[in-house]
């Protein structure tokens, strides 16, 4: 498992909804406790379709503590010049 901080580009929004799978294959569980801004996510990499994906298993909201995430939830590693993963220190 990796280990991703959830950032933003700029101001806006104050976190990102859970995606579903993004070859159609699964839905997403629900869209329950969906990652804050400073939000750190759990999960494994995979590239669809040319595109970097992560399979989040689990979310830690700033200052909170490890949670599961939604079955078959996912996030992208770019969102709209909006959104980003990065690495974790």
């Amino acid at each position: 498992m990796e280990e991703y901080f959830l950032k933003k580009h700029h101001s806006g929004c104050t976190g990102m909804f859970w995606r579903s799978d993004p070859t159609g294959k699964t839905r997403i569980g629900s869209n329950s406790n969906w990652p804050r801004d400073g939000a750190t996510l759990r999960g494994e990499v995979e590239v669809m379709n040319g595109e970097k994906w992560l399979r989040a298993t689990g979310v830690k909201q700033q200052g909170g503590e490890w949670v599961d995430a939604p079955a078959n939830a996912y996030m992208p590693f770019d969102y709209n010049r909006h959104y980003y993963l990065s690495e974790t220190p």
